[in-house]
Parts: structure tokens; C-alpha cells; sequence
């Protein structure tokens, strides 16, 4: 299947967006309210928005740019990530599942973990929606 660029950065924006939401909802399912959950809550919060700024402000960017700049005016709906980021993609969800599955930490720490890594995926889902407001929409040829 094959959509124009601008519903490509639509596409992608939805991928971050699903991605980050199961990151909250598995945050939620762990968390258990005890003494320092603000402090901790926070923590991941400040984290995860910094991570965004050192890390994912950078790949989001670098993914936007390459949507925008494909050779093909109607690529496939799945070139919102390039090969290696679908690598990279599958590597960090089987390590969150590891991580999970083998207890090396305690689920109520895993809320934390995965309230900070949500944050820096839905900013960057935030960046996709940015871009698919501003990117131009065509005009169709529409046949009479």
C-alpha cells in the first residue's frame, strides 16, 4: 500500500503515538501508590523529557527529514521508519520484554522505567503531528 509523504508522517506520528500509549498503559499496570510515588512519577517525567532532548528530538528529526525528502512521491506506507530503525524498533521492544520477563527489576520500578521511556516517544509523536500539519497538501488529479 502506498500513501503520499504527508499522510506518511500522519502514519508515523500514530506509530509513536501507539507505541508511547503502551508504554503509559504498562506503566499503570505496575504501579502501586507508596511512599515517594510523586518524587519517582516526576523523576521519570524530567527524565524522559530530557532523553527526548539528547536522544529523540534528534532521531525524530532525522525521520521526519527522510520522510520528506523520499525520491518517491507516494512510498510505502511502511517507509515511515528506514530499515535499521525497524532493527533498532525490535531490539528495544524484545529488551522491555526481557526486562519485564526476567525480573531483574521489580515491576513497581518497571512503571517508572516505562513512564520515562513513554515520555520521549509521545514528544516525538508530538513532532510528527507538527509536521504533518505543515507539510503541503498536494492537489490531486482527479479525472473528470
Amino acid at each position: 500500500m502506498r500513501i503520499d509523504k504527508r499522510h506518511l508522517l500522519f502514519v508515523a506520528a500514530m506509530a509513536w503515538l501507539v507505541a508511547s500509549g503502551m508504554l503509559f498503559w504498562r506503566s499503570t499496570t505496575y504501579f502501586e501508590l507508596r511512599k515517594g510515588w510523586k518524587l519517582e512519577t516526576a523523576a521519570s517525567l524530567v527524565g524522559g523529557i530530557l532523553f527526548f532532548r539528547v536522544l529523540f528530538l534528534r532521531i525524530s528529526s532525522k525521520h521526519i527529514k527522510r520522510i520528506i525528502s523520499l525520491e518517491k512521491r507516494k512510498p510505502s506506507v511502511f517507509s515511515f521508519f528506514s530499515k535499521r530503525s525497524y532493527l533498532l524498533m525490535a531490539i528495544m521492544i524484545s529488551g522491555g520484554v526481557l526486562l519485564r520477563e526476567s525480573h531483574i527489576l521489580p515491576t513497581y520500578d518497571l512503571s517508572f522505567f516505562y513512564f520515562f521511556m513513554g515520555t520521549p516517544l509521545f514528544l516525538s509523536s508530538i513532532r510528527f503531528f507538527k509536521a504533518w500539519v505543515r507539510y503541503p497538501i498536494e492537489v490531486l488529479d482527479v479525472e473528470n
